[in-house]
């Protein structure tokens, strides 16, 4: 949940405010909506929503960290599968975000 929260918010954050949207792979700027592209504005914004999301409760305090980390983790998985699978049409978006949610989650249970 932390990962696709974060993912999600920093997608609409990053089109609606961020700066120029960069390339994750090669810092390249690119047009906003871009596969794989990321700002600062909405990198942090999904750090925030990892954070957020590990803190509902959903999980035990003390595992609130690895749940936020891995939420952060699985996010930047997101943005490189992106620039890499997704924009030379290996995967589509809906297996982008599975692929990331599941790196997410095997991250969570390495860390734990």
């Amino acid at each position: 949940m932390a990962e696709a929260a974060a993912d999600t918010v920093s997608s609409e954050i990053g089109q609606a405010v961020g700066d120029v949207p960069r390339l994750v792979t090669n810092w390249k700027p690119v047009p906003a909506g871009t596969d794989g592209a990321i700002t600062l504005a909405g990198t942090a914004a999904g750090v925030g929503a990892a954070i957020a999301v590990s803190l509902t409760g959903v999980v035990p305090s003390r595992l609130a960290p690895i749940c936020a980390a891995a939420g952060i983790l699985g996010m930047f998985a997101d943005s490189l599968l992106g620039a890499t699978l997704e924009r030379r049409g290996f995967l589509g978006n809906n297996a982008v975000n599975f692929a990331s949610t599941a790196i997410a989650a095997l991250i969570a249970f390495q860390i734990a």
